[in-house]
C-alpha cells in the first residue's frame, strides 16, 4: 500500500465543511490502496469543534505540530474555553469585532495568519517522510500555507505533490487584498505553487479554470473533485420531530449567504395570510459571520429561531425531520463557489428551495435534481410564492418521507467513498 502525506491545518475534532473533505478523504482512502498520514496542528481556538468525527479516523496516524499563529496561541491562554455552546437562541450579537481581527490578520501575515505554523510543520512533515517512506504529498487550503509547507517539502524531497483547492485563493476579483502590494504578491506566491504543483484538485470547474488562467504555462494535471455526502453519516439517524412546516438552514451565514432575501419573502408571505406564522417555524443551524441578526422584522421574528453549531450526527437528525431545506447564496457569490453543504441536503432527498444566482457552479449541480427549486435572490415575489405553495403541498399531505435505504443513482457520482477512489486514481496518474 502506498502512503500519502495530507498536510491538513484544520483536522478533526473541528467541525467546518472542510474538515469533512479531507477526513472523508483519509477514512476511504485505504480501501483504494493508499494510507494516509496526516500532519495537522495541536488545539486551536476555533468556533465549531465536533469530537464525534474522531470516531471516523480511529487508527490513523495523525501528527500535530506546534505552531504560533493567532488561534493556536489564543487557544492556549489561561481560562480559554474552546468547548462550543449547543444551545437554541433567538439571536446572535453581530460578529465586527471578529471581523476586525480577521482584516487585521490579512494585513499582517501573507499568505494568512497560519504562516506561523510553517517552521513546526516543515520540520515534522520532513522527519514523517524519512520514518514513513511516503511516496505523495497531498495538501488542501485554505489555509493557503498548507500548500506553501507541501511546496518546501515536495522542492527538499523531490516527491509528486497534489495540491487541492476548497476555494478560490489567487484571483484579485475573489480574494480580498487590500493594497497593489498584496495582490501582486498574491499573484507572485500562486505562480510558485502552480508551478511546483504535480497535480490540482478543486471543488468546481470555475476555480480550474480560474487557476488555469492565471497560469496558462503549468504543466500539471487538473481534476474536479466535488465535495459530498457520506452514506454511512445518516445510517441509524432518528429524524426529529415537528409539529409545524419546518424550514431548515444548515451552515454558517454571511454576506454571500445571506438570509435578507428570503425574510422579505416570508415577511410578505405572512402579511398576506396572517394565520401562516402559527404553522411554520423556520430554524437556522450555525454560525454568522459579517451579519447582524439580532433585529428581524416584527411579523416573522416569532417564527424564526437560531441554533448554534450542532455536532454533525445531531444536525443531520433536524435536516432528516424538516418539511423544506433553505439554501442560500447571494448575487455577489463567486462562479467557483459550491458549498459541501448541498450535497448532505440532496442526499436527504428532502424539497430545497435554493435561492442562488444563475451564475455559480453549485447551480449546475441542482438544477438536475427535480426535488430542487431554483429562484434568483432578488426575485423575492418568486420566494413568496415558492414558499406558499410548498406549504400548502405539505398541508394537503403531498409531502412523504421517501425512506433513505440505497443511494439513489444520479447522487452515487457524490457520494465519499466514489470521491475518493477518483483522488486515488488521481495520485496513481500523478505517480505514474
Amino acid at each position: 500500500m502506498k502512503k500519502v502525506l495530507v498536510i491538513a491545518y484544520y483536522f478533526p475534532p473541528l467541525g467546518m465543511g472542510g474538515v469533512q473533505r479531507v477526513m472523508k478523504f483519509c477514512k476511504y482512502l485505504p480501501q483504494f490502496g493508499w494510507q494516509p498520514v496526516v500532519l495537522t496542528v495541536k488545539n486551536i481556538h476555533y468556533y465549531a469543534k465536533d469530537p464525534t468525527l474522531e470516531q471516523e479516523i480511529r487508527g490513523l496516524k495523525i501528527f500535530r505540530t506546534e505552531s504560533l499563529d493567532p488561534a493556536r496561541i489564543n487557544a492556549k491562554l489561561p481560562g480559554k474555553n474552546n468547548t462550543p455552546e449547543f444551545q437554541l437562541r433567538s439571536n446572535f450579537p453581530p460578529r465586527s469585532f471578529q471581523s476586525l481581527g480577521v482584516h487585521l490578520m490579512r494585513e499582517i501575515f501573507f499568505p494568512d495568519s497560519k504562516i506561523l505554523w510553517l517552521p513546526f510543520a516543515v520540520r515534522e512533515g520532513a522527519q514523517i517522510i524519512e520514518k514513513e517512506n511516503i511516496d505523495l504529498i497531498f495538501s488542501t487550503a485554505p489555509p493557503i500555507s498548507s500548500h506553501l509547507i507541501a511546496h518546501l517539502l515536495k522542492k527538499h524531497y523531490h516527491l509528486p505533490w497534489v495540491a487541492d483547492f476548497r476555494d478560490y485563493w489567487s484571483s484579485s476579483d475573489y480574494i480580498p487584498t487590500h493594497t497593489p502590494l498584496h495582490c501582486w504578491m498574491y499573484r507572485k506566491f500562486t505562480h510558485s505553487i502552480i508551478a511546483s504543483a504535480n497535480g490540482i484538485i478543486a471543488v468546481s470547474s470555475p476555480i480550474i479554470e480560474t487557476i488555469n488562467s492565471e497560469n496558462p504555462n503549468t504543466t500539471a494535471l487538473f481534476e474536479v473533485i466535488t465535495n459530498g455526502f457520506d452514506w454511512e453519516d445518516f445510517s441509524s439517524i432518528q429524524p426529529r420531530k415537528f409539529t409545524k412546516f419546518t424550514i431548515i438552514y444548515s451552515g454558517n451565514l454571511n454576506p454571500l449567504r445571506s438570509p435578507e432575501p428570503f425574510f422579505r419573502a416570508l415577511s410578505l408571505l405572512f402579511r398576506e395570510n396572517p394565520q401562516l406564522p402559527e404553522k411554520i417555524s423556520v430554524i437556522f443551524l450555525g454560525q454568522h459571520f459579517d451579519i447582524d441578526l439580532s433585529h428581524l422584522p416584527d411579523d416573522i421574528a416569532e417564527s424564526i429561531s437560531f441554533v448554534s453549531y450542532l455536532p454533525h450526527r445531531q444536525s443531520l437528525e433536524y435536516l432528516l425531520g424538516a418539511d423544506l431545506l433553505l439554501f442560500l447564496l447571494a448575487p455577489q457569490s463567486a462562479p467557483g463557489v459550491v458549498t459541501g453543504k448541498i450535497f448532505e441536503y440532496l442526499a436527504t432527498q428532502k424539497p430545497i428551495l435554493a435561492i442562488m444566482p444563475e451564475h455559480v457552479a453549485a447551480k449546475d449541480i441542482v438544477v438536475k435534481f427535480p426535488q430542487v427549486i431554483v429562484v434568483p435572490p432578488h426575485d423575492v415575489l418568486q420566494i413568496k410564492t415558492q414558499l406558499c405553495q410548498l406549504f400548502e403541498q405539505w398541508e394537503s399531505g403531498h409531502f412523504r418521507s421517501t425512506g433513505l435505504k440505497t443511494v439513489p443513482q444520479n447522487l452515487q457520482l457524490y457520494e465519499r467513498k466514489s470521491l475518493t477512489q477518483k483522488l486515488a486514481d488521481f495520485f496513481q496518474t500523478i505517480i505514474e
